[in-house]
C-alpha cells in the first residue's frame, strides 16, 4: 500500500469531513484515512504505510507503540495550549479546531520542518502555466488573474502565483502576510525547497490555491531571472496542478524570461490612446530583442466594463469572481 495519512478523532463526523476535504483539496499530498475507534485505526496501522499520523488527544495515553516511522501530530482541543503544550508523547500539537486550510498549512510546516524534501506530490504530470500581464496599467490584470483561476479550479486543482510588488486584494484574500511568496523564494534560495514549503504557504480563494505576493516588493530580487523560472518549472513539474496561473502585475521587463514558459498568455488593454501607444512600443521591443515568439502565444483582451462590481472585487467576494461578464470571458479563454 502506498504511502497514506491518518486522521484519528472519536468524533467520527468531524473526522470524515476533514478528510474529505483534504482530500479533495489534496492538502497533504497523500491520501488521508480517517478513523474514530482506536480499534479499526491498530487493524490499519498493521498494514498500512502510514507516512502522517494525526490523532486527537483523546487518544493520547493509548498512542504508545502506534507511531511507528510515522510523522506524528497531537491534535489539541485546546486553543490556549494548542501548539505549546507539553504532551506526554514527543510529538509536535497543533490546535485541531480551526479551518481546514489554515490547519493543513500548519501541519505541512511541522512536516517540511521535521523532514525537509521527504514527502513528494501526490500526483504527477503535464501542467498548463497560464500568465496574465499587460504593458498597460489599471487595466484588470489581477482581476483576470483571480477570474481565470476559478474558471481553472473548475476544471481541475489550480494553483495562482502572484508576482505582484503590493499585495493589493490579495491582501484581503490572505491577510496573514507570513504566508506569502517571499517565504518560498528564501527556501528556494537557501536549497530547503520542497513540496511540502510550498503547501504551507497556501491560501485558499473558493476552490482555488493561491500563493500570495511577497511581504515586501525587494523580496521579488531574491532570485535571478533563471532561478525564478527553475523553480516555477519545478512547482509545474512536482506539484500536481492541472493549471498553473501567474498573476505578473507590474512585474515589467523582468517578467520576459519568465514569460517565456508560458503556454498562452493573456495581456488585457486598453482603448486610449496612450495605452495603445505603450502596448506598440512593447510589441516593437519584443521583436527587436529577439522574442517576438512570445506575440504568437499571446491574446490580447479588452475586459467588459464592470463598474459597479469594484467595491466587491477590491472587498474579495467570491461571487463576485465567479460570476458575470468578466468570469464568463475567463471561462472561456483556451
Amino acid at each position: 500500500m502506498r504511502r497514506c495519512a491518518v486522521l484519528l478523532h472519536p468524533d467520527a463526523d468531524y473526522a470524515g469531513r476533514l478528510a474529505d476535504f483534504w482530500n479533495q483539496r489534496k492538502s497533504l499530498g497523500l491520501p488521508v484515512y480517517a478513523f474514530s475507534a482506536l480499534e479499526a485505526f491498530r487493524a490499519f496501522r498493521a498494514r498500512a504505510d502510514v507516512e502522517l499520523l494525526l490523532f486527537s488527544e483523546h487518544f493520547a495515553d493509548e498512542m504508545q507503540g502506534l507511531l511507528g516511522q510515522s510523522m506524528a501530530i497531537l491534535l489539541s482541543e485546546d486553543g490556549f495550549v494548542g501548539e505549546r503544550c507539553q504532551n506526554a508523547l514527543p510529538v509536535p500539537a497543533v490546535f485541531s479546531y480551526r479551518p481546514a486550510d489554515a490547519l493543513a498549512r500548519r501541519v505541512m510546516q511541522l512536516y517540511a520542518t521535521a523532514r525537509p524534501g521527504d514527502l513528494s506530490p501526490v500526483q504527477r504530470g503535464d501542467c498548463e502555466i497560464l500568465g496574465i500581464y499587460s504593458p498597460v496599467h489599471r487595466c484588470g490584470k489581477t482581476t483576470l488573474a483571480l477570474s481565470l483561476g476559478l474558471a481553472r479550479a473548475a476544471q481541475g486543482k489550480t494553483l495562482l502565483l502572484s508576482l505582484e510588488d503590493y499585495a493589493g486584494v490579495y491582501a484581503q484574500i490572505a491577510p496573514d502576510a507570513a504566508e506569502s511568496l517571499s517565504e518560498l523564494l528564501f527556501a528556494h534560495s537557501s536549497g530547503r525547497y520542497s513540496w511540502a514549503v510550498l503547501q504551507s504557504r497556501l491560501s485558499a480563494f473558493g476552490a482555488l490555491d493561491l500563493l500570495p505576493p511577497v511581504r515586501c516588493a525587494e523580496d521579488l530580487s531574491l532570485l535571478p531571472p533563471e532561478e525564478f523560472a527553475a523553480l516555477l518549472q519545478r512547482i509545474a513539474r512536482e506539484s500536481g496542478y492541472r493549471s498553473m496561473v501567474l498573476d505578473f502585475g507590474a512585474f515589467g521587463r523582468r517578467a520576459l524570461e519568465l514569460l517565456e514558459l508560458c503556454d498562452r498568455i493573456f495581456m488585457p488593454v486598453l482603448s486610449d490612446p496612450l495605452s495603445v501607444l505603450k502596448l506598440n512600443s512593447f510589441r516593437e521591443y519584443l521583436r527587436q530583442s529577439g522574442r517576438a515568439q512570445l506575440l504568437e502565444k499571446t491574446e490580447t483582451l479588452e475586459l467588459p466594463p464592470e463598474t459597479e462590481k469594484a467595491q466587491d472585487y477590491a472587498c474579495a467576494l467570491l461571487p463576485a469572481y465567479e460570476s458575470g461578464p468578466l468570469y464568463e470571458l475567463a471561462a472561456a479563454l483556451h
